[in-house]
């Protein structure tokens, strides 16, 4: 019996008498943590669709002014690269402040057959300005080509700084697409009286449907 105790107490002394209690917890967790399962498997099939919604340029841009717009739309036509024309001027009121009109720029179309879709929301970001030459620069999202000033069937948002936000207003948004519908972008902008040619303002705009 003591040379069991002396045994025990020389263990104890040792390396490995100070590392045996981790290992046993250690074996204790491991043990604690193992788990029966069961896996049951499923095969899915991921097919490339058209989609509905799609965007085209507007008839804007077959204008004949120096002013026209360019829209040039992406082989899938889920992506649009846009190009408008600002003119300096002087800061007034709102409502008399001479500005570019685009009233059918970027349309946003519904092609299919039967179903509706929804327009949930219009966001404008990653706003540049680097000349800071920026006046202000309307966005619309419209339910027909209109002149969009105070139009109660458009949602807007000024661009006015380079902090962005969602289109809004009169309630437009979301809006139900129905099959063959289609929505308008419109824009109207001008920029500072001091600006000059070349000075560039950039900005994006997602649209969110569902």
């Amino acid at each position: 019996m003591a040379s069991v105790k002396k045994a025990i107490k020389a263990l104890y002394g040792s390396k490995l008498g100070k590392i045996l209690p981790v290992l046993v917890i250690a074996g204790l967790v491991a043990t604690a943590s193992a788990s029966v399962f069961v896996m049951y498997y499923g095969q899915a099939t991921a097919t490339v669709s058209s989609s509905d919604v799609v965007l085209a340029a507007g008839s804007d841009t077959l204008s004949t002014s120096s002013y026209a717009p360019t829209v040039t739309p992406s082989s899938t036509n889920d992506f649009a690269t846009i190009g408008i024309s600002l003119l300096p001027s002087a800061t007034q009121s709102a409502a008399v402040q001479p500005s570019i009109f685009y009233t059918d720029l970027l349309e946003v179309t519904n092609n299919a057959a039967t179903a509706s879709h929804t327009i949930n929301s219009i966001t404008v970001s990653n706003i540049a300005d680097a000349s800071n030459q920026l006046g202000e620069i309307d966005v619309y999202y419209c339910t027909s080509s209109v002149n969009p000033v105070g139009s109660s069937s458009c949602d807007k948002f000024a661009i006015t700084t380079t902090t962005g936000g969602s289109l809004s207003g009169h309630s437009i948004l979301p809006q139900t697409l129905a099959a063959g519908a289609t929505g308008y972008i419109e824009i109207v902008a001008h920029a500072k009286a001091t600006a000059t040619v070349s000075d560039t303002i950039t900005f994006e705009l997602q649209i969110s449907w569902v």
